[in-house]
């Protein structure tokens, strides 16, 4: 699930982990809203957002099994990927 990101993060978040189809959301809020529906293994936010901002979806993506990945214009794109996909990895190994 990607949340709050401007497009060109959410782009590169989306080629990072091609195959895979993120779900992408306006807000915190609507974020909140869809997560028991989406259930998902990945939640990717601004790193720029404030903890305070956050800890309401902080403890829904931790109650699902999520995992949570803050991302920024200074992470590269081979790093960004991995990172993306060590969190998938993490949260499958969680859920089974």
């Amino acid at each position: 699930m990607l949340v709050a990101l401007d497009d060109a993060e959410a782009k590169r978040c989306t080629v990072a982990v091609r195959p895979l189809q993120p779900v992408r959301v306006a807000n915190i809020a609507e974020a909140c809203a869809k997560m028991s529906a989406v259930f998902p293994l990945v939640v990717v936010l601004p790193e720029a957002m404030l903890p305070a901002e956050t800890a309401e979806l902080t403890e829904l993506a931790t109650a699902c099994g999520a995992e949570l990945v803050a991302v920024g214009p200074s992470v590269d794109e081979r790093t960004l990927g991995e990172r993306l996909l060590d969190a998938v990895r993490k949260a499958e190994s969680r859920r089974h």
